[in-house]
């Protein structure tokens, strides 16, 4: 299956902030449960060693995705670092949320473009479930602006043109609809404004399952992954990539990590 260039909604200047948020609080939830990206843990490991950070710089952050339960789950592996969580549209009511429940995360209020980081924001950077976002020449951009600035950085998606994929996509609509409303407290106005958009005039789980077919189209390959790194790679910059399946219950992720060496 060909890689498909269309439009998520929620990525859209148009597209309200405020429900925006909740797509991307809604698509935080989805992908965590069962932790998915745990699967990864040595992958994103390594590439911060290999790289010499200290730190890591989230793009395209969202809602925070796996970073509140990942980098406890790398603490616990022995690697305790500080993350920074930045996205072009920041999630002001995720920042807040995250920032009081972890001390390891800090969500930057400005908007930061991921093809072109400012220059103080060193670390390893990571973008989970967002490069598919991007188009071929823009995808090239986020990996030479790290190759630039001799930074490490770790692309990790779990969409992809698969079969299984696509058809599990239905249980994404379910779920948003039926059981994400509940797993996580709010007061009683805000969790009644969230049924209405769930429930009345169901726009998040909607956009939810759109995007969500639209990320799994454009998706990109290992061996499109390959070929964006091409003159990218030397004596001073390594690649690594793969696809990542520990069971059959288990979607693959597809990985691409980047990192100077010394």
């Amino acid at each position: 299956m060909r890689r498909v260039q269309l439009i998520e909604i929620h990525d859209q200047p148009w597209f309200p902030s405020f429900l925006r948020d909740q797509v991307t609080d809604d698509l935080q939830v989805l992908l965590n449960i069962g932790k998915p990206y745990g699967d990864i843990l040595q992958q994103l490991r390594e590439g911060i060693e290999l790289s010499g950070a200290d730190r890591v710089l989230d793009l395209c952050s969202g809602a925070g995705g796996p970073w509140p339960w990942l980098a406890e789950a790398l603490a616990r592996s022995g690697l305790r670092v500080h993350v920074e969580l930045s996205d072009k549209y920041p999630n002001a009511s995720a920042r807040g949320r995250l920032q009081s429940n972890c001390a390891d995360l800090h969500y930057r209020d400005e908007s930061v473009d991921a093809r072109r980081v400012p220059r103080g924001l060193a670390g390893f950077r990571t973008l989970f479930t967002s490069f598919h976002h991007f188009p071929p020449k823009q995808a090239r951009e986020i990996l030479r602006d790290a190759v630039d600035n001799r930074q490490g950085i770790g692309v990790f998606e779990i969409p992809g043109r698969r079969p299984l994929t696509l058809l599990l996509l239905p249980l994404v609509l379910i779920a948003d609809i039926l059981v994400v409303p509940f797993l996580r407290p709010r007061p009683v106005v805000r969790s009644v404004w969230r049924l209405v958009w769930r429930w009345v005039i169901p726009i998040v789980p909607l956009v939810l399952f759109f995007d969500g077919m639209v990320s799994c189209l454009r998706a990109y390959s290992p061996r499109e992954l390959s070929e964006l790194t091409n003159g990218l790679a030397d004596d001073r910059y390594r690649w690594r990539l793969g696809c990542i399946k520990r069971s059959f219950l288990r979607l693959p992720i597809t990985f691409l990590v980047g990192y100077p060496t010394a």
